[in-house]
């Protein structure tokens, strides 16, 4: 195998293997990074609902926690506590602590003489009232009776309802005569938590679960540490302190304890109802001896991180490409400029030969336009003389007339002359010289319409051209008992274009039309005008069958009629004449039967020079 060979196989297999590479080394970082990020945006938004949380629960308790105080300061507890076996004291007693009960919002208020045993309580007159019963064992009587406040967490061995517990020592002249506790009920700190994602978890100081959102996790028992599974002697310590009665104190089914580089503790959990990933923040609140976590659940973190997968490896992928794709390109260009580079030097040689051949084919190119010229200006000519042709019968008809009626008015001077009649001669020779201006008046535009001149800037008032159409039609049009409608209401309009070159594209048209209704015993013709700032449009319809499809495809066309008999240039060469005056010449049919020929002029607003 040559070296060649060999370098362009590892080319090739060198650019799959540095994508494969990219896309692992990506999809790692990625990976990481969507890890971090979100395990460090679950932490925020943790933190930030345990400080609510706690908020809130220091909030509940600070309501109640000098309300012992306050109670053992009062007299009608001292006085039960004085003589605990008289009926009125115990009545005025229990009557005060349901009053304070009601007002303070507690869940109960009771009074514990210095032996443990309660004299008074607020739910007297409950089914189950706590009046008689023996607290001694419980820790907060114990703190209160060695003269300090007391406070604890427990499950009521009457109500059976979880509660924290408040105490006060009650003091007699320097003694310790008994103790005013106050129970609150903290479930509805718990029962106001709706975060789906979040669990809250209120434990005492040995780990027991005694609050939390999920009411299976209650009385569970989270160890402390790194340790999966409690210790059996904590377990029978806290059966033995009888705080949670009769409740079973089981462990929380943890199945893997994670502490992460950043700090994170991270839980798995196992079981039906507790199975999950959890990020574990907690906080210790030592005035209340309990402490508080979070429990948030890492469920969103899959969603982030696969999200975070397809968009930066779309990323890469896309990038990858189009850096694929620019490299092609590079080789494509770099090819192609070889290629133009040998073209050029190509059609430079043969540019070289035929320098002169293209410069002999222009100069014979140029002399051709110019004789196309000459020809297209001498074939206009032609059809305008064609028309004359056509157009002599009327104008001979006009003539004749006056010809006539100047023969007559000469006749009848002579005679008059010969009797002396003198007066009457010179009103026979204004007669003829009027008719003589007459002849000239119907001579002038067959003039303009056969003079072949270039009419560059010339202007036309439509009144001219309206008179100059109708002589030279007015034989044909009365030959073939037509009637041409058109109004005078714009006569004062200036047109671009001569006078000759316009009559020459109107006489075609109506010519056309004349022709289009030879079957019609009396043929009309419609020639309608309409102005705006800077055009003039009349549109020239008859009567006719209209034009076929095949005719208003190639109506414009040199040498395409639709007669028997002529060369079908009348409308190319018209077309031709409005396209030089810088108008537009267009046909179609009308919706209520014939052709309708519009023309639009530029409008001048100036007179001619």
């Amino acid at each position: 195998m040559s070296q060649h060979a060999t370098l362009s196989r590892l080319r090739r297999i060198a650019l799959p293997l540095l994508l494969l590479t990219g896309t692992l080394l990506v999809t790692a970082g990625l990976f990481f990074h969507a890890q971090n990020q979100g395990l460090a945006h679950i932490r925020q938004n943790a933190e930030a609902s345990l400080s609510r949380y706690i908020i809130n629960l220091r909030h509940q308790l600070a309501r109640h926690r000098d309300l012992p105080r306050l109670l053992a300061t009062q007299q009608q507890l001292k006085a039960l506590l004085a003589d605990p076996y008289n009926p009125q004291k115990v009545d005025a007693a229990n009557r005060y602590l349901a009053w304070v009960n009601r007002t303070m919002g507690a869940t109960d208020s009771y009074l514990i003489d210095s032996n443990g045993i309660t004299l008074a309580a607020s739910n007297w007159d409950q089914p189950n009232p706590f009046i008689g019963n023996d607290y001694s064992f419980r820790p907060y009587f114990q703190q209160a009776v060695e003269g300090g406040q007391g406070r604890y967490f427990a499950l009521g061995n009457t109500s059976r309802v979880r509660g924290y517990f408040f105490s006060a020592p009650v003091r007699q002249n320097g003694q310790i005569i008994g103790v005013a506790v106050v129970k609150v009920d903290l479930e509805d700190i718990e029962g106001s938590w709706n975060d789906a994602l979040q669990d809250i978890l209120v434990m005492d100081e040995d780990g027991v679960i005694f609050i939390s959102t999920r009411h299976h996790w209650r009385f569970r028992l989270l160890p402390q540490g790194n340790a999966l599974v409690p210790d059996q002697q904590l377990l029978a310590r806290i059966q033995g302190s009888r705080r949670y009665e009769n409740a079973e104190i089981t462990p929380l089914p943890l199945h893997n304890r994670e502490i992460t580089a950043r700090g994170n503790q991270l839980l798995t959990l196992n079981g039906t109802q507790a199975a999950g990933h959890y990020l574990l923040v907690s906080e210790l609140v030592p005035e209340a001896g309990m402490r508080v976590a979070v429990l948030a659940n890492l469920s969103p973190l899959k969603t982030r991180i696969a999200r975070t997968l397809v968009m930066g490896l779309g990323g890469f992928w896309a990038i990858a490409a189009l850096l694929l794709f620019l490299r092609a390109r590079h080789r494509m260009q770099r090819r192609h400029e070889r290629e133009l580079q040998q073209a050029h030097e190509a059609l430079e040689r043969r540019v070289e030969q035929r320098t002169r051949q293209l410069t002999d084919s222009n100069q014979r190119l140029k002399q051709e336009v110019e004789q196309h010229r000459q020809t297209q200006d001498q074939l206009v000519q032609a059809a305008k003389m064609a028309v004359l042709g056509q157009l002599s019968a009327g104008i001979n008809h006009e003539l004749n007339q006056p010809l006539t009626a100047i023969r007559q008015f000469a006749d009848n001077g002579r005679k008059l002359l010969e009797r002396g009649r003198t007066e009457s001669v010179a009103g026979n020779l204004r007669e003829i010289g009027g008719l003589a201006e007459r002849m000239a008046a119907i001579l002038q535009p067959l003039r303009e319409f056969a003079r072949q001149r270039d009419a560059g800037g010339a202007q036309t008032r439509l009144a001219q051209l309206r008179q100059g159409v109708m002589v030279l039609m007015g034989g044909e049009l009365e030959k073939r008992h037509a009637r041409l409608h058109w109004p005078n209401t714009y006569d004062s309009l200036m047109v671009a274009g001569d006078l000759g070159r316009l009559e020459q594209v109107l006489v075609n048209l109506i010519g056309n039309a004349l022709q289009a209704m030879a079957d019609e015993p009396a043929p009309h013709i419609d020639i309608d005008v309409q102005a705006s700032e800077r055009q003039v449009t009349l549109r020239v319809r008859d009567d006719g069958p209209g034009l076929s499809e095949q005719a208003l495809a190639h109506i414009f066309e040199p040498f395409f009629t639709t007669k028997s008999t002529g060369l079908g240039l009348g409308l190319s060469i018209s077309h031709r004449i409005v396209q030089s005056l810088g108008g537009e010449l267009t046909a179609a049919n009308h919706p209520q039967g014939g052709a309708i020929f519009t023309l639009v002029l530029a409008r001048a607003h100036k007179e001619p020079a």
